[in-house]
C-alpha cells in the first residue's frame, strides 16, 4: 500500500488537492495552523453579527469546482448570491461588471463552503510545520501543537504538497534546507503578494443604496458587501469592506481599529451619504491576499524527483475557485508521477 501524501495547508488548494487524490485512492493528510480549514474562505462572528471578513464569494468555472460544490448545493450549504452588483466610482454607480458571472456564498457564513469541502478529510489543525526532512523511508514533518506547544512528528509520507502563501512555504523551505523549483517559485511569489485591510461595521440599520456588493474605484476602498443581505444571513445591517492594496500596504501597521475606522469614513465619503449610527466596527489584517499576475504556467510547481510541490491562489492570479483548481492541478501532476 502506498504512503499517504501530506498537504501542508488546508485552504481551498489544500482542499482542492485533497479530493483529487482521495478520489484516486491516495491515504491523505492535512495541516493547519489554524483552528479550522478554509483560510480567507472564512466567517468571523461577533454577539449576534457575522461577517465574511475574507473571500466575499465563489464563482463556478470548471468542471472540476462545480462537482465539488454539487452536493454542498444540494445540502444548502452553499446558495447563489444575486447582489445587485454594480461599479461604484466618482460618485456614479454602474452595472455589473461581470453580468455573467455566477457568484456563491457559503450559508449562513462562508466558512460553511470550506466546511462542507473539508467534510471526511483527515485534517490535523493548529499545528504549524516548521521543518521537512526527506528521509530514506519518505518525506517526515517536524512542527509545533498550540496550546500547549508539544512537539509533531509525523510521516513518512510519499510526497509533501505546500498550499501555504508562498512567503510562509518560503519561510518553511528555507528553514528544511530545500531548494529547487519549488522554493524558487515560493521565492518569486512571495515579492508579489500584496496585503488586503477589512473593515467590519454592522449599522442601526441598512445603508440605503448600498445593496449587494459594490466594486469600487477609489485610492481607500476596492469593496464594498452589504454582507447581511448574502443568502441566509436575514438582512442584517452588516458591511465587510476591503481596501485597496496600495492603500492597504501604506497603512498595514496601523491599529486594525484605526483602519477599520478610515474604511468606514471612506464609505461615507464614496457614497455621497451620511451613514446610520455604527453600532459596532472592527478591523482585520490580510497580510497575503491579494495575487498579483497570473501566476505560473499550469497553476501549480511540483518537484517530481523530490515529490515537493506548491500550489495556492497565488499560482493562478487569485480567486476561491483558482485556489481549488490550482491544488487539483498539483495532485494529478503528483499522481502521474
Amino acid at each position: 500500500m502506498s504512503a499517504p501524501i501530506a498537504i501542508v495547508g488546508a485552504g481551498l488548494a489544500g482542499l482542492g488537492a485533497a479530493h483529487t487524490l482521495r478520489t484516486a485512492g491516495r491515504e491523505v493528510r492535512l495541516f493547519d495552523k489554524g483552528r479550522s480549514a478554509g483560510g480567507r474562505v472564512a466567517s468571523r462572528r461577533r454577539e449576534r453579527w457575522q461577517f465574511d471578513h475574507g473571500a466575499q464569494f465563489a464563482t463556478v468555472r470548471t468542471a472540476e469546482f462545480a462537482a465539488a460544490l454539487a452536493p454542498l448545493q444540494r445540502a444548502g450549504q452553499v446558495q447563489r448570491w444575486l447582489g445587485p452588483f454594480r461599479t461604484l466610482a466618482n460618485g456614479r454607480f454602474g452595472g455589473d461588471p461581470r453580468p455573467e458571472a455566477e457568484r456563491w456564498v457559503g450559508v449562513p457564513g462562508m466558512s460553511a463552503l470550506a466546511r462542507g469541502l473539508a467534510e471526511g478529510l483527515s485534517i490535523a489543525t493548529e499545528v504549524k510545520i516548521e521543518t521537512l526532512r526527506r528521509e530514506a523511508d519518505g518525506w517526515w514533518l517536524g512542527g509545533v501543537a498550540a496550546g500547549g506547544g508539544a512537539m509533531v512528528r509525523e510521516g513518512p509520507f510519499a510526497a509533501v504538497l505546500l498550499t501555504l502563501p508562498p512567503p510562509q512555504a518560503q519561510a518553511l523551505l528555507a528553514a528544511s534546507g530545500l531548494g529547487g523549483p519549488v522554493a524558487a517559485a515560493a521565492g518569486e511569489l512571495a515579492a508579489a503578494l500584496q496585503p488586503c485591510l477589512a473593515g467590519l461595521v454592522a449599522f442601526a440599520e441598512p445603508v440605503a443604496g448600498a445593496e449587494g456588493g459594490l466594486f469600487v474605484a477609489d485610492d481607500v476602498l476596492s469593496w464594498i458587501a452589504h454582507d447581511g443581505g448574502k443568502p441566509g444571513r436575514g438582512g442584517a445591517a452588516t458591511y465587510v469592506l476591503h481596501a485597496t492594496a496600495a492603500w492597504s500596504l501604506a497603512n498595514f501597521d496601523h491599529q486594525p481599529a484605526v483602519n477599520a475606522a478610515a474604511l468606514v469614513a471612506a464609505f461615507a465619503r464614496v457614497s455621497g451619504r451620511a451613514l446610520p449610527a455604527v453600532v459596532h466596527v472592527e478591523g482585520h489584517r490580510w497580510r497575503y491576499a491579494l495575487a498579483s499576475g497570473d501566476g505560473v504556467p499550469g497553476g501549480a510547481v511540483v518537484d517530481r524527483e523530490l515529490g515537493l510541490a506548491l500550489a495556492g491562489d497565488s499560482l493562478v492570479g487569485g480567486r476561491v475557485e483558482g485556489a481549488f483548481g490550482s491544488g487539483v492541478a498539483a495532485a494529478r501532476v503528483l499522481l502521474a508521477h
